[in-house]
């Protein structure tokens, strides 16, 4: 079984400038994770890698992430080696969400967004992947 900590660190790494952390809402650019896993047999032994974690994904959701009301930008377009993603966000009683995907974990962090945000822009870098199959690399997340 795992066992997940985390807090927030809010700073930038290499892959991820430093307006993730600026804007009104928006995902933090790292989180620190403590795994701890159990080895399935004694012939086994638990190592851990060291990555760092990342911001590798966002989620916006209509209403509370349960509800699984996850929506798709409303806009996307490349502009030179970047990928613009959009969601506008009418006024709604259930409230949106924002819920940040990170890479070398499967801990996410979730938040609901302040009434007054209206619009979300992602910028992913078109060019580079993160491994093992993941999604372009997390540029910024701008929530206003």
């Amino acid at each position: 079984m795992k066992q997940v900590k985390f807090a927030l660190i809010a700073f930038a790494c290499a892959i991820a400038p430093v307006n993730l952390v600026r804007a009104e809402s928006a995902c933090p650019a790292t989180i620190v994770v403590e795994q701890r896993a159990s080895a399935p047999a004694p012939d086994w032994t638990v190592s851990y890698s060291g990555y760092e974690t990342a911001v590798a994904g966002v989620t916006i959701f209509d209403g509370p992430p349960a509800q699984q009301a996850s929506l798709v930008p409303d806009s996307e377009k490349q502009v030179a080696d970047n990928i613009i993603q959009v969601w506008q966000l009418p006024k709604s009683d259930r409230g949106y969400w924002l819920q940040c995907n990170y890479a070398n974990t499967t801990a996410q962090i979730v938040r609901r967004l302040p009434a007054s945000v209206n619009r979300c822009d992602v910028v992913l870098n078109h060019n580079v992947r993160f491994g093992g199959g993941g999604g372009n690399v997390v540029k910024s997340v701008n929530c206003k």
